[in-house]
């Protein structure tokens, strides 16, 4: 197959012809349709997650089941799925605990760049390619864990399917499951991308009253407001927390999503929330950042600050409902769709990923 190598840090993506091998017990061959360029896979390209390299990129996708290895029973070959980037094993400690996107199973697999016995699927035997997230999309084909694939709906086109297997779901359900806003609440956003786009639509949807879009870029204005948001703050040109605080009659917001994994977004993050609201940390920072809050007043504000990993949910329920609402009308995901790409141009979409084009970029293949 056709697929995008990283193999060394910071460098492009190297277009080459590459081995699969056949799914085994509980894997499934996929053929890849439509898969998203993703903040994610720019993180990894410039070595801010540490990844081992070799490695194919790509987590955000769906496509349609080629073939099924032993012991399947959740697909079969001609089902159009979109692909977690989580598959959950079902019974390790925190799949009993009901938190499936910590499931020890998928995250051994992923810090190795492997699937779940340990090995990859792509590459000779002898200098196998890692899988990235156990999808690697950024290729004709991918062998994924069963749990990774969810049945859509024919009526779903692909492109929308793979935005709602990572960045839609990620947004949506920091709202709904880690904020857990209600209507006539207060919310603010800190990042104006893919995922805070979602994080307004998921908060216009609840209810909430104030929705404030805090960016760098005020350019980002109008496309906050066009999807929900009630007031945008410019970071670049005053202090966001005192506008925010403003906009809040001096108490702060009754929640805060953070998506751009920057320290200094974070401790604002931190800053524009009122006591014993909650902060939800969504964006990923590099290896080795930290960031602080003032501890002497943190125990007497009764602040929850929350790690969202995927939307806080479990994937494959968020997805479906996320899907209902999509075929209802009532979440227009086309529009977040630009430019559309075949896989030869992937190092030109980093770039214009970089610069901060708001519409994802999305990889199709042809069927």
């Amino acid at each position: 197959m056709k697929a995008a190598v990283l193999r060394s840090v910071g460098a492009d993506l190297l277009i080459e012809d590459v081995a699969i091998a056949e799914p085994r017990d509980r894997e499934v061959l996929v053929r890849i349709m439509a898969t998203g360029v993703c903040s994610s896979d720019l993180s990894t390209i410039r070595g801010k997650t540490g990844a081992q390299l070799p490695l194919i990129p790509g987590h955000e996708a769906a496509g349609i089941v080629e073939r099924v290895g032993a012991g399947v029973s959740r697909v079969k070959a001609g089902d159009r799925v979109v692909l977690s980037w989580a598959p959950n094993c079902g019974h390790c400690f925190y799949c009993n605990e009901s938190h499936p996107t910590l499931c020890d199973t998928y995250g051994a697999a992923a810090g190795a760049g492997a699937l779940w016995d340990g090995t990859s699927r792509l590459g000779p035997a002898a200098q196998p390619i890692g899988h990235y997230s156990c999808v690697s999309s950024f290729a004709e084909l991918a062998v994924v864990p069963e749990t990774g694939c969810i049945i859509i709906p024919d009526d779903v086109p692909f492109a929308v399917a793979a935005l709602v297997g990572c960045a839609v779901t990620t947004g949506f359900g920091a709202v709904v499951n880690d904020a857990r806003i209600k209507a006539g609440q207060s919310i603010v956003v800190v990042g104006v991308g893919g995922v805070g786009l979602n994080a307004i639509q998921a908060a216009a949807l609840a209810g909430a009253e104030t929705i404030i879009a805090v960016d760098t870029n005020p350019a980002k204005t109008e496309v906050a407001i066009s999807y929900g948001a009630t007031h945008f703050v410019s970071a670049a040109e005053l202090d966001a927390v005192d506008q925010v605080k403003a906009l809040t009659g001096g108490r702060g917001v009754d929640a805060a999503i953070e998506c751009t994994g920057h320290p200094v977004a974070m401790g604002n993050a931190y800053a524009m929330t009122r006591p014993a609201g909650t902060v939800v940390i969504v964006g990923i920072a590099p290896i080795g950042v930290n960031f602080a809050i003032p501890a002497i007043s943190f125990p007497g504000s009764k602040k929850r600050i929350i790690g969202s990993i995927y939307g806080g949910g479990v994937p494959e329920q968020d997805i479906k409902s996320i899907l209902a609402l999509y075929r209802r009308g009532k979440l227009p995901l086309d529009r977040q769709i630009g430019k559309r790409i075949a896989l030869d141009q992937v190092n030109e979409a980093f770039r214009w990923l970089e610069t901060g084009v708001m519409a994802r970029t999305i990889i199709e293949f042809g069927a």
